[in-house]
């Protein structure tokens, strides 16, 4: 069984006994529809469709973060959202899916299922709007307002993936949205169910209509959620925190939902690190997890590679050994 068809099988409620070699299986695709509504890029400071300044002019970081200084914010007050937002026109916006096909095609000739990215998630892209307090704070304040505003921003993601769908259709999207720290969720599970989980559930039902699976990243303490996780449609939890009670988890779950993650990055991702502590940290990991069925181990981040040189083939070298011991 090779890594693609082992995570077919897996989501199709199949047991198998290779273990998935993280993100292996797994090709990420940059299409035009990234490049229009989140352009962030390494070495340079740029503000998005929404209006959010996103500065990654330091290349040296793992990613973009949004500028939260006051004169920068793309909606000082969420009660006038409508007078400094305006959506992006995906369905009316020209997209040249060329290099999509291109990806797509270089994907399945090396056997790895090819995955549309769409990065920014709701809750993220309240935030990076309004500025992060006032997003939590908005909560409780600006109820209506805030519904509003999220309501428009779970129609421009639908948007996203309807054009996904007709465009160049992947096998699956790779969505982020992180909720939380590692201890805990940054809002009580009622504030999520009721802000996010209805969009959610109808953005992943569309999805799962047109035959597209969901990768859903969060590296965050969602142990109070999951089950509406898995309700919502996430087929599979990338970034699953070892901080969860993941053994736990998969005895209450029905077992829809793949766990991807489980690799605790504060103890392999280090500078120098020694292959010794990483193949430690896989093999507590495999022993913990496997036994409760579906299980991708992989360090959480929300793509592929890990921050310092040599841990990402130290995880691998360690599936590996795993693999030839079964």
């Amino acid at each position: 069984m090779t890594q693609k068809e082992a995570v077919l099988a897996m989501l199709r409620g199949e047991k198998v006994d290779t273990i998935v070699n993280g993100w292996e299986p797994f090709q990420i695709v940059f299409d035009d529809l990234l490049m229009h509504t989140s352009p962030a890029r390494p070495g340079v400071k740029i503000v998005d469709a929404w209006g959010v300044t996103m500065d990654w002019s330091d290349p040296t970081q793992p990613g973009s973060m949004p500028v939260e200084d006051p004169e920068l914010l793309a909606c000082p007050d969420v009660t006038e959202w409508k007078k400094y937002l305006t959506p992006p026109d995906v369905r009316n916006m020209e997209l040249d899916w060329g290099s999509a096909f291109g990806q797509r095609a270089a994907a399945e000739a090396e056997g790895k299922i090819a995955l549309a990215f769409m990065p920014v998630g709701v809750f993220e892209l309240c935030h990076n709007i309004l500025g992060f307090e006032e997003t939590l704070v908005n909560f409780l304040l600006e109820p209506e307002c805030m519904h509003e505003l999220i309501d428009a921003i779970f129609d421009y993601k639908m948007a996203c993936i309807e054009r996904l769908a007709e465009g160049w259709h992947p096998e699956g999207i790779l969505f982020h949205d992180d909720w939380g720290s590692k201890d805990s969720l940054l809002m009580q599970p009622e504030v999520w169910r009721e802000f996010f989980k209805p969009g959610y559930t109808k953005l992943y039902e569309y999805a799962h209509q047109q035959g597209i699976f969901i990768m859903h990243h969060s590296d965050s303490n969602n142990e109070l959620i999951v089950k509406d996780m898995e309700e919502m449609g996430v087929d599979i939890w990338q970034g699953a925190l070892p901080q969860c009670d993941l053994a736990g988890l998969q005895k209450e779950l029905p077992g829809k939902m793949l766990f991807m993650g489980g690799l605790d990055a504060a103890v392999i991702d280090h500078k120098d690190i020694d292959p010794e502590i990483v193949r430690k940290e896989v093999f507590r990991a495999c022993e913990e997890y496997l036994p409760g069925g579906k299980f991708i181990p992989c360090i959480t981040y929300g793509a592929p590679n890990a921050i310092f040189e040599g841990v990402d083939e130290a995880i691998a070298a360690a599936v590996r050994e795993l693999n030839e011991k079964r």
